[in-house]
């Protein structure tokens, strides 16, 4: 259970990077 909490926590907190860096790729290119 604390295993998969974990792993749920990390996937989340890897896709809010790729997406702030899309968002910051976005911005620049404006």
């Amino acid at each position: 259970m604390v295993g998969t909490v974990a792993f749920v926590l990390m996937i989340v907190s890897l896709s809010m990077m790729i997406i702030s860096g899309l968002i910051a790729a976005v911005v620049k290119t404006r």
